[in-house]
């Protein structure tokens, strides 16, 4: 497991300094730009004139990604959407008389929605959002519902030197396969947002976030920030969650595509309708590097303290289980654990297209069932929109999970998905989507496996094709 990390970030490095190498000359370069630019929409040429370069990301400000599609900024965009939808693999949080999982068998309906994403930039201020709300309704009426998501990004630059970041995550899902593996998420929305739930409940979610910024000099640097998250699932067998993170972090500019950064975290976890919480103390060194105008690369690695309080099962000894009639016991634990903390992320922009390549280990608050844990974690996304009338998106993702403390064997999750939009004719769209993971917990004790189809139309506005991924 140690050396995990280490592999992955210096796989990533060394790929990311590879291409560097291959960089065409300037001179080729200019001639190459030249004649793209004079292939342009003139839409493309307004969308590429607020793509400004403002330097590699620094991962402890989460510089989103919220707002982006095809590597690119887009303009405000709304569509409207109706859908046939098929599933399988779906858990409700219920057993039959043998004590087993119920099996819902496969599930066919109809899905509505309605979504707006983009950004806009002004002289001092700059929103972006993704908004995707939907109702699904199934033949069989068992899991039928509504569903919300809302990512919205808010900056303002208050003084020459000073600026103001406002992040808000919130929403309401009944489905653990689907929309979050291929939403642009980035590293913070992973303390809300149910990303490895184990069973299609509702689950409502809230994640707040501000930063203030410091530009103490042209190459210094310092920023300020909170969050507070708060997670509610709807049965009463499944923790919930309130916690709040606080940061300070300093970045030097070492040149105008390098820098590096240094930075603290104390965050606490409380979970709900259970006993238990978590303190953490992370500390991390952060470098980022842009290695052309279409190739960003960040790192940052740490150690991070974690106190841990929770409940646990212990054995008894057969002469006290003969006294007291049973043979376990649930007692309280109290445990100080230091981990790594790393997380890496590449990214590519094409004229047309981008590519995220992510990887993170760190400390998490689990699923409602695994709390405080550790997770080892890894993500691919890919959108092209080079196409006339088609736009494409794919994802893959892994996870583990190791609680820290429980008696639970190591949480595994594998899932990917890729969807296809197709424009039909002015502001219609055909629209396909199919997601797929598989789980295990308990050491393959338990395995599951879902797959999420769904096909239909589309109603967009504009000239380009409809970039939902």
């Amino acid at each position: 497991m140690g050396l995990k990390p280490i592999i992955v970030c210096g796989a990533l490095l060394m790929a990311g300094f590879a291409l560097a190498q291959e960089q065409k000359p300037d001179d080729q370069k200019k001639t190459q730009e030249q004649k793209q630019q004079e292939r342009k929409t003139p839409e493309e040429k307004q969308a590429e004139a607020n793509q400004t370069y403002e330097g590699p990301s620094i991962l402890s400000r989460d510089k989103s990604l919220i707002g982006e599609r095809g590597g690119k900024l887009i303009d405000f965009r709304f569509y409207g959407e109706v859908t046939g939808i098929y599933d399988s693999g779906l858990t409700p949080l219920a057993t039959n008389g043998q004590g087993n999982l119920l099996n819902v068998g496969s599930q066919y309906g109809v899905e509505t929605g309605f979504g707006v994403l983009g950004t806009r930039k002004w002289r001092r201020d700059r929103l972006s959002l993704d908004y995707k709300g939907s109702y699904r309704h199934y033949s069989s009426g068992s899991f039928s519902g509504a569903d919300q998501f809302l990512n919205l990004a808010y900056a303002h630059q208050l003084r020459r030197r000073l600026s103001l970041d406002l992040k808000e995550t919130v929403g309401t899902s009944t489905l653990s396969n689907g929309g979050f593996a291929y939403l642009p998420l980035t590293n913070t929305d992973l303390f809300a947002v149910p990303a490895n739930e184990l069973f299609d409940t509702r689950t409502n979610f809230l994640q707040s976030r501000v930063d203030l910024n410091w530009q103490h000099t042209a190459r210094l640097s310092i920023g300020l920030g909170g969050e507070g998250f708060i997670v509610r699932r709807s049965s009463l067998a499944l923790a919930g969650l309130n916690g709040y993170n606080a940061q300070a972090n300093v970045a030097y500019r070492l040149t105008r595509r390098q820098t590096v950064s240094v930075a603290y975290n104390y965050t606490y976890f409380d979970f709900q309708r259970t006993f238990g919480n978590a303190k953490l103390q992370t500390s991390t060194i952060g470098y980022s590097v842009g290695l052309s105008r279409k190739w960003d690369f960040s790192v940052q690695g740490g150690g991070v303290r974690v106190e841990s309080l929770g409940l646990t099962q212990v054995s008894l000894d057969p002469a006290i289980a003969a006294i007291v009639g049973r043979d376990v016991a649930v007692v309280t634990f109290f445990r100080v654990l230091y981990a790594p903390d790393v997380e890496a992320r590449l990214i590519r922009r094409f004229d047309r297209s981008s590519l995220t390549i992510g990887y993170s280990l760190g400390v998490v608050p689990g699923n409602g069932v695994y709390l405080t844990s550790r997770q080892n974690a890894g993500t691919l996304g890919y959108s092209y929109g080079g196409f006339r009338r088609l736009n494409v998106g794919a994802n893959a993702a892994y996870n583990e999970l190791s609680a820290v403390g429980q008696t639970l064997g190591k949480y595994t999750n594998l899932q990917g998905g890729f969807g296809v939009t197709y424009k039909l004719l002015q502001a219609t769209h055909l629209q396909l989507r199919y997601d797929y993971r598989h789980y295990t917990t308990q050491n393959t004790l338990f395995q599951k496996d879902s797959n999420r189809l769904s096909l239909g139309l589309a109603f967009s506005p504009g000239e380009t094709p409809l970039a939902i991924w």
